[in-house]
């Protein structure tokens, strides 16, 4: 019995040996095979210590490992990254699962390095896990990226160029027609003022002659009626008939108001002609106020009373200004522009106000006139209807915005006159609006237009 025994222990103890050998060589085959690993393989405890680390821990951030061992798992993130890493410590106290966390820890050297984070509970007081480096996929993701903002860059770039040039394009054939509509009624006021001036030079040509033969014969009668005050029966009915003495009384008034009448054609054609000036293609030097009272002459049916409105009011203020070197056409076109939007504006308001309140303060268009500087000349277009709300004041120069109903405003006059005045002209154009005061109209221009394109 005690020799069965012997061999039995015997037995046993080879037996725990050999055991003990091929565990330790598993042990030995698994750490080589761990530490082989390119993936960072670790433990830690419940607060978040690593308690074990392969040699890629090393490789991959430079960190000694055993430097690194009882050390705290967070420490070695990004600063940025706290965040994440408080949540990541929260998890592992709570023995969550956590796959594919992908953080940034800092490397020995500075750098940064991403890493690709799986944990799992093995035991009630011990994590494992592994930390997988996606560097270059994340370099590559980022330049993706900085490559996708560029192209949207460039796409919502050119996007931005290709609108504008719609909008040019589109504010380039609405100058078209409207330049065209101008030509048109150049011309037209041209041929117009071209007809009624020959016949009207005709008859005002006459007119002294007229007032001359007339005042021959009126002396002749009053000669006859002193040398031969007594005529005849036939003579003396047809005196009564005609009114002699009311004839020779009036006759010169007559004569003197078909005088006034053809003046004043002789003044509305001239102005036709000034306003219709066809040499825009040049600059001239010219007389800024014959411009703006021939503007103001076209638009003289619009200014006077009429059934269900009163008169508006225009008041000049002129000041003695130098003959200015402009494109005359084109200012001219400016001026209209400006001066109807006034009409408009005031005619908008009359239609709400009754008989009374514009009685009390009439609708008034001011005009001023003065020099800047020995350089500049400024002309002001005022008018006292509403005001411009700032955020409509914002955006009135901008091609196609207008407030005005459909069929009434096409939002491109204004557009085209701030074009006309800054590049055609080198000036400024300015709105000034405010609450309860009305509008005002600035535009500036230098007085020689070539020291402005040479300069």
């Amino acid at each position: 019995m005690t020799l069965d025994a012997d061999i039995t222990n015997e037995l046993h103890t080879q037996i725990q040996y050999q055991l003990i050998e091929k565990l330790s060589e598993s042990e030995r085959r698994y750490r080589e095979l761990v530490e082989s690993l390119q993936e960072i393989v670790f433990k830690c405890d419940a607060a978040g210590h690593f308690t074990f680390l392969n040699r890629a821990w090393t490789q991959t951030l430079g960190f000694d490992v055993a430097v690194s061992l009882d050390r705290p798992l967070v420490n070695f993130l990004h600063p940025d990254d706290g965040d994440q890493g408080s949540q990541l410590l929260a998890r592992l106290q709570k023995q969550q699962v956590v796959i594919g966390q992908e953080l940034r820890f800092v490397h020995q050297t500075g750098v940064i390095v991403w890493l690709e984070l799986s944990t799992h509970p093995s035991s009630q007081h011990e994590r494992s896990g592994s930390l997988t480096n996606i560097t270059d996929r994340k370099c590559v993701e980022a330049a993706l990226q900085c490559a996708n903002e560029a192209l949207e860059m460039r796409v919502e770039q050119r996007t931005k160029e290709l609108k504008q040039a719609m909008r040019n394009l589109q504010l380039t054939q609405a100058q078209l027609v409207q330049t065209e509509k101008m030509s048109s009624l150049g011309q037209l006021v041209a041929g117009v003022a071209h007809e009624i001036n020959n016949p009207v030079s005709f008859i005002h040509g006459n007119m002294r002659c007229v007032q001359t033969y007339a005042q021959d014969l009126l002396s002749l009668v009053q000669l006859y009626q002193k040398y031969h005050p007594n005529p005849i029966a036939e003579i003396q009915a047809k005196a009564e008939e005609i009114d002699l003495p009311f004839l020779q009384h009036d006759l010169d008034k007559v004569l003197d108001s078909m005088k006034i009448g053809t003046d004043r054609i002789c003044q509305i054609v001239l102005s036709l002609r000034n306003f219709s000036r066809m040499d825009e293609s040049e600059f001239k030097t010219v007389d800024i106020h014959e411009g703006i009272d021939s503007t103001l002459m076209i638009l003289q049916h619009r200014l006077k009373a009429c059934p269900g409105r009163l008169t508006i009011e225009v008041m000049r203020d002129y000041a003695k200004l130098p003959l200015v070197e402009c494109y005359p056409g084109q200012l001219n076109q400016v001026l209209m522009n400006l001066l109807t939007n006034a009409i408009d504006a005031l005619e908008d308001t009359d239609e709400i106000r009754t008989i009374q309140d514009i009685q009390n303060n009439p609708s008034r268009i001011t005009i001023r006139t003065g020099m800047i500087d020995h350089e500049w000349v400024e002309i002001s277009i005022a008018d006292n209807g509403p005001s411009i709300p700032e955020k409509v004041k914002e955006r009135i120069f901008d091609p196609f915005f207008t407030t005005k109903p459909i069929g009434k405003g096409t939002g491109i006059g204004l557009s085209i006159s701030y074009q006309i005045i800054i590049e055609k002209h080198g000036g400024k154009l300015e709105c000034l609006s405010n609450p309860n005061q009305g509008t005002e109209f600035v535009i500036q221009i230098p007085i020689q237009q070539q020291a402005f394109r040479f300069a």
